[in-house]
């Protein structure tokens, strides 16, 4: 299980195999270690030196956010000794019709799976906006180079998020989509979803010997896990989008959940721990595969482990999960 910690001011220490939590004397609960495949601590969290050695020496990818979801580093142990799968990485990204074909299956993954959300859960957007989805996802499957497929992926979040005012309810205002800071609740709850999807996949990358910096649509850059976003698009709609868009229409999140500070928005610690919790119940939803129903995060492990045979030619095609 992926196990988030964000009660402020909490300890966390080691005690044998087990991993415990406590706020003072106070003991608030405690996991046993085999049950914990990723550790994420927001905002103010110490942990005993005792407890990281054990998280390393236990292959747990432990990641440190800011309490309002910023990423400030992760605590991780040996990396893979997979040498062949880097380099077999390595050698695809220098074939430039190898990364327009992947490319191509994940933008196109990233619409489709949008267009699917928009059909099944907001059918008079959907009919609205038909039209143009079908020429968008047109488009990406003949775009005939990487700086062109950029572009209409550019273009079609645009678009994408032109329609986002009318998939909520209530009096939450959303006018476009800003990154850095977040303006108002609903790009601050965004971007939290977006920060806990990425470090999800980067934990399956790095666990699967994939070096997470080298990545095939993304553009390269100084620091940026660009495998890490490239195997993320297609599954920011269905997973984080979907999330933010129920907790607000369903009422579990409401305006004044969020408060002001040094010019961000911020949930209250409250309203934190509900998203989170919301978050990882999504990781661990059952979806369809084939004829059975799997967890989440055990589609999301399959696949990154997937993209790491087709990268050997261990398998012919790679295909991101479409939600049905």
């Amino acid at each position: 299980m992926v196990l988030f910690i964000t009660e402020q001011g909490s300890r966390l220490v080691k005690r044998g195999r087990v991993l415990m939590v406590y706020k003072g004397e106070e003991k608030l609960f405690m996991y046993p270690l085999e049950n914990i495949t990723q550790l994420v601590v927001m905002g103010r969290v110490e942990l005993s030196t005792g407890l990281m050695g054990l998280l390393m020496g236990s292959g747990v990818d432990t990641v440190l956010l800011t309490r309002d979801g910023r990423f400030k580093g992760r605590i991780t142990g040996k990396a893979s000794k997979n040498i062949f799968l880097r380099e077999a990485q390595f050698r695809r990204r220098d074939d430039p019709a190898f990364c327009l074909s992947l490319s191509k299956r994940l933008v196109l993954a990233k619409a489709l799976n949008a267009r699917t959300m928009l059909r099944r859960h907001h059918p008079p957007v959907y009919q609205d906006a038909r039209r143009r989805l079908e020429n968008a996802i047109h488009s990406i499957e003949t775009a005939p180079d990487l700086s062109v497929l950029r572009g209409l992926e550019g273009s079609f979040a645009a678009f994408y998020f032109s329609l986002f005012p009318r998939l909520l309810m209530g009096n939450f205002v959303f006018t476009k989509r800003q990154k850095h800071p977040p303006p108002d609740p609903v790009n601050a709850l965004l971007s939290l979803g977006y920060t806990l999807l990425f470090n999800t996949l980067y934990a399956l990358v790095e666990a699967a010997g994939l070096d997470p910096y080298a990545g095939f649509f993304h553009q390269s850059s100084y620091g940026h896990p660009a495998l890490v976003s490239d195997l993320m698009e297609p599954y920011r709609a269905p997973i984080v989008d979907r999330l933010v868009i129920g907790l607000i229409n369903k009422n579990a999140l409401t305006p004044e959940d969020f408060r002001q500070e040094d010019g961000k928005v911020l949930l209250t610690e409250e309203a934190l721990k509900r998203f989170v919790e919301a978050y990882q119940k999504r990781l661990f939803a059952k979806y369809m595969v084939g004829e059975k129903r799997e967890a989440l995060w055990n589609i999301l492990q399959r696949n990154v482990w997937d993209f790491g045979k087709y990268l050997q030619g261990e398998t012919e095609t790679y295909e991101p999960y479409r939600f049905k």
